[in-house]
């Protein structure tokens, strides 16, 4: 997946995602990341895993809607600072049939997370977080995927990607 992000910082990334099993998935996301328009970019890295407690696909748990439980962590080092987050999510959406037979997927992601930010000259803050993503999901076919979603949190971003599956 590839995934572009503007708003109080202009990112752009690759995500890889990986099926475990039928209800787990684990995603490792790599990026590079411009938080104040100074032109220092920075590398940025989250690993994150899902686990489907809820899921309209009547090959797995049959609901009314999907739902989701999960773990990441993530780290950013920026020329002055660095920061690590570890948390959880909590991941819901509905799945809409199209007449095309395409399908949208609006969604919602509210997380929870420890915030741990390292200045250079030494002193470190740690916070809890709180924040809500919310998107789109429109699936084209059964290969290609388009997101546009919406980050609320330290970063209000707007996000679009795009999700082509290889295997």
């Amino acid at each position: 997946m590839g995934v572009l992000g503007t708003g109080d910082a202009t990112s752009f990334g690759g995500i890889f995602t990986y099926g475990m099993s039928d209800n787990t998935d684990g995603r490792i996301k790599l990026g590079l990341i411009d938080g104040n328009g100074s032109s220092n970019t920075s590398l940025i890295f989250e690993a994150d895993f899902k686990y489907n407690i809820i899921s309209t696909d009547p090959s797995l748990q049959n609901g009314p809607f999907d739902m989701a439980l999960g773990g990441f962590f993530e780290y950013n080092d920026q020329e002055s600072s660095s920061t690590w987050s570890l948390g959880g999510q909590y991941i819901g959406s509905y799945p809409l049939k199209l007449s095309d037979g395409s399908s949208l997927s609006p969604y919602g992601r509210l997380s929870v997370r420890l915030e741990s930010i390292s200045l250079n000259g030494g002193s470190s803050t740690s916070n809890l977080e709180v924040g809500f993503n919310g998107g789109v999901k429109w699936k084209m076919n059964k290969n290609i995927d388009m997101y546009g979603e919406i980050q609320l949190d330290n970063i209000d971003n707007l996000f679009f990607g795009i999700d082509f599956k290889i295997l």
